[in-house]
């Protein structure tokens, strides 16, 4: 006897009180349109897609944030979760990406944006890990936890002053970390193997250990914050200095990255490896500013003939290099800027009161060194003649942001009160 199989709408189908009966699907209409069994009777036109229905209308429901009920033709609904703007709008907050800031709208926002302490001010709090403290970030040195592209081991890093190279023969070993995560975790709990792989290393975790290192170069994991000092910084390295083990609190600020703290490598120079990342960065972007003065005929470095003539210039930050025939060994030495150097020098306002204007002074031999120094002024046209000059326009503003980190970060606090 042959098989004959049941298909979809076929008279074999149960019907209505299990009765073996033909069930036909019956079409349902949201709109005032009528239901005929004879499609030559429909009195509408053939294309139905031209008339609107009472669901496509502006009008069709009326939505209260602040009551939470739709206005419908039956009444006053509650509103479902689905269809609350607030709702959508909370919750997508921290997922749509940040507007850039355009141009500045008044003279206030002019100001703010060209000066750098208000910048400085105006970055986001951050709480360093070895102290507790909420600070700006501009205060504060980022790292994170990246792949070393040849061995895979978990690597401590100053991600924001990594320059944007990408290296094209290399490529990051993307395992590495979660291997690391998984010798760490054995030698921690003593487990076996596949109780290790069972409970520590589930799919999406080794997926997003994996992925601690992203194939742009850029970190997924959270950055960790420390101050910007590099006394604290050479402390790490230092037996019983109280923040030995910064390292290790560094890597464990997220549960995520917490079993790479017994492998994480620390550079045993990283506070001189961050101070010659600053340096390379400010020596960079003077000759950049120099090579726009001397061929574009711009005005970001401007030579200053005396300090007398610091009060007839542009105001912003004043470079020293060093009187051209002075000797390091010389007497004149104790009378150099010192760290955090201003100069004060009085002026007129426009109502002619007298005002007390006040600049910044950076010791450029201090801060980059005397043969980085002398490089600069070799490299540099705009910076060859002469030994004090000034930064002006908002364009200098990053650059003076990273002269006064620099001027932090190498600070002597012991002596502060």
């Amino acid at each position: 006897m042959r098989l004959c199989k049941a298909l979809l709408q076929s008279s074999a189908n149960f019907g209505h009180y299990g009765t073996i009966a033909p069930c036909f699907s019956r079409r349902y209409f949201a709109d005032d349109r009528a239901q005929y069994d004879n499609t030559n009777q429909i009195p509408f036109e053939a294309n139905s897609s031209s008339r609107q229905l009472a669901s496509d209308r502006d009008d069709a429901f009326k939505v209260d944030p602040q009551k939470k009920t739709v206005e419908t033709a039956v009444g006053d609904l509650p509103l479902s979760p689905v269809m609350d703007p607030t709702f959508w709008e909370a919750r997508t907050r921290h997922q749509t990406p940040k507007v850039k800031p355009g141009k500045p709208q008044n003279s206030v926002e002019r100001q703010l944006r060209a000066n750098p302490f208000a910048k400085a001010l105006a970055t986001p709090v951050r709480m360093c890990t070895m102290t507790r403290i909420r600070l700006p970030s501009f205060f504060l040195q980022d790292f994170n936890v990246v792949s070393h592209p040849e061995t895979g081991k978990p690597w401590l890093i100053p991600h924001s002053l990594i320059p944007d190279e990408h290296p094209v023969d290399e490529e990051p070993d993307a395992k590495g970390i979660a291997e690391a995560m998984s010798e760490a975790s054995s030698q921690e709990t003593g487990d076996s193997i596949g109780d290790i792989e069972s409970k520590l290393h589930s799919p999406q975790e080794q997926k997003s250990a994996a992925a601690a290192s992203a194939t742009d170069g850029r970190p997924n994991g959270p950055a960790a914050y420390v101050l910007a000092r590099r006394d604290l910084l050479s402390s790490f390295t230092v037996k019983r200095s109280g923040f030995d083990h910064g390292p290790k609190r560094l890597t464990g600020i997220s549960p995520r990255y917490r079993h790479l703290a017994r492998t994480v490598v620390w550079r045993q120079d990283m506070d001189t490896y961050i101070l010659s990342l600053m340096r390379q960065d400010i020596i960079n972007d003077l000759i950049y500013l120099s090579r726009l003065c001397t061929e574009n005929g711009r005005y970001y470095i401007v030579k200053c003939w005396g300090w007398n003539d610091v009060q007839y210039k542009h105001k912003g930050a004043v470079l020293w290099f060093g009187e051209p025939d002075e000797d390091a060994n010389s007497s004149q030495a104790h009378n150099q800027p010192g760290p955090f150097a201003t100069f004060e020098f009085q002026k007129t306002d426009i109502q002619g009161q007298p005002l007390t204007e006040t600049v910044v002074v950076h010791n450029i031999p201090m801060l980059l060194g005397v043969e980085q120094a002398k490089h600069v002024k070799d490299e540099a046209a705009a910076l060859r003649d002469g030994s004090i000059f000034m930064l002006a326009g908002r364009r200098t503003t990053n650059l003076q942001l990273k002269l006064w980190k620099l001027q932090g970060y190498l600070a002597d606090y012991r002596d502060v009160p």
